[in-house]
């Protein structure tokens, strides 16, 4: 009970503080205290539209960006896509010259053979002409 008791009284004491400065002021000062607060309104009236202002203006740059952000990403995903298909192509490249390659040096190595098996023949073809030639000539 007591602790109620002294709840209440030491609210009703701080309610008579909070109230005592409203109640014993004059007609001027609250007067004065209006003007203040009437002057301190404008201002912050017009603070808040300026801020309305400012944020209407950040809202509209905020969007913007976010939609030149939305079209490089987008932007991204098509280079990145192009990338992905030109390293494809490379690749089909790389291997068409690695095939192509080897179908040259088989090529060479038949070519070689087949100058060897030429170079052969046309030796073994001089050979015989020298010694038909000899022949002739030792018959004569």
């Amino acid at each position: 009970m007591w602790k109620i008791k002294k709840g209440l009284i030491l609210s009703a004491v701080l309610l008579s503080l909070w109230l005592s400065p409203l109640l014993s002021g004059s007609h001027a000062q609250a007067r004065q205290a209006f003007t203040i607060y009437d002057t301190e309104l404008t201002q912050l009236e017009q603070s808040l539209t300026t801020l309305e202002q400012h944020n209407k203006d950040k809202q509209i740059l905020l969007d913007k960006q976010a939609k030149q952000l939305n079209e490089a990403q987008e932007q991204l995903k098509i280079a990145n896509e192009q990338i992905r298909k030109s390293q494809e192509l490379n690749e089909r490249t790389q291997n068409s010259l690695e095939e192509a390659n080897q179908y040259l040096k088989e090529y060479e190595k038949k070519a070689e053979r087949k100058i060897k098996i030429k170079t052969r023949q046309r030796n073994m073809w001089i050979a015989i002409s020298v010694v038909a030639v000899g022949a002739a000539i030792s018959r004569r």
